[in-house]
């Protein structure tokens, strides 16, 4: 599918299948090398998940957004359905599984992050509830790699019969995302990531990215978009590498930034943006987001990233 350029469609509706977590946050100065204890300055526990931060990045950035996921039968699951629903996420797909809640344990610094993630409830996202919404053209649909691969071919499967963009964000690293590779119009990685699935370190270049997505085996239509911390991020497509580079700020946290890009990304493109325009006003968000602690709650609304983007043309 050849992605469209901006202005041609009308608005579309974001659809994120994905993971729900709670969160429980410890902030320390620096993270522990193996074997060591460092002091902890904070602990907080909130709404987690790859497929929740996504879904709420899309709605802060002005787009209607449903979110397909598990949560368990248990206290944790009401919560975090109550939270995403308080967030103005349509959560009426979602549904509650004999499982416990998916739970994350995040250590973070200010210039970095550790998580181990218990899945629980999200590995019983299945094949029926990823087709359980309708998909109509100018739709956006995204998904990651924290919810069985088998759910996340059926949707990118029928997203497409549909018409819709789809959005993989290959997260955590998992060779099995090379699956879902002839399904996304867009692939969203960091650099581990990025090495991971194209087979190769070749450092990030120009020719180095236009290789690795043809080392995938992308096609020319298919948009790669790797990210890349401090040195911004590189939209390579139809042969080409469009860079941006990232915002210089004062980091606090990085946990939920990708997620931020990605939801924020994904509402651009409903709302009709080309994949440049909707990845620099993702990049601007997440250069708002790290500035404060946790992943959903520190995503800025549009109107805080609009103003930034006047403020740097200015």
């Amino acid at each position: 599918m050849t992605l469209p350029p901006a202005g041609i469609r009308d608005n579309g509706a974001v659809i994120v299948l994905g993971s729900v977590n709670v969160d429980l946050i410890v902030s320390t100065a620096r993270l522990p090398k193996a074997g060591e204890t460092v002091q902890g300055l904070d602990l907080v526990r909130q709404l987690g998940g790859k497929g929740a931060n996504q879904a709420v990045g899309a709605v802060k950035a002005g787009m209607a957004c449903t979110l397909l996921a598990a949560v368990g039968s248990d206290a944790e699951g009401a919560t975090m359905i109550a939270t995403l629903r308080g967030y103005g996420v349509d959560v009426s797909k979602m549904i509650s599984v004999e499982a416990s809640t998916g739970t994350a344990f995040v250590a973070t610094s200010p210039t970095d992050n550790q998580i181990i993630v218990v899945a629980g409830a999200n590995s019983k996202v299945d094949v029926r509830l990823a087709t359980s919404v309708k998909i109509m053209p100018g739709d956006v649909c995204v998904t990651q790699m924290e919810t069985p691969v088998a759910a996340a071919k059926a949707f990118f499967g029928m997203a497409k019969a549909a018409g819709a963009t789809t959005v993989l964000n290959a997260a955590p690293a998992s060779a099995a995302a090379r699956d879902l590779l002839p399904l996304c119009d867009i692939l969203v990685v960091n650099e581990a990531e990025l090495f991971l699935l194209a087979g190769a370190d070749e450092g990030l270049s120009d020719a180095a990215l236009l290789s690795y997505k043809d080392r995938m085996g992308m096609a020319g239509g298919q948009a790669l978009i790797a990210t890349m911390g401090a040195d911004g991020l590189a939209i390579v497509r139809s042969g080409s590498v469009l860079r941006i580079p990232a915002h210089r700020v004062d980091v606090v946290d990085t946990t939920g930034a990708g997620d931020c890009f990605c939801g924020y990304l994904a509402a651009g493109l409903a709302r009709g943006s080309c994949p440049e325009t909707a990845a620099i006003e993702a990049n601007a968000a997440s250069s708002i987001a790290v500035q404060m602690l946790g992943a959903a709650a520190s995503m800025p609304v549009r109107s805080a990233v609009l103003e930034k983007l006047d403020q740097c043309s200015a």
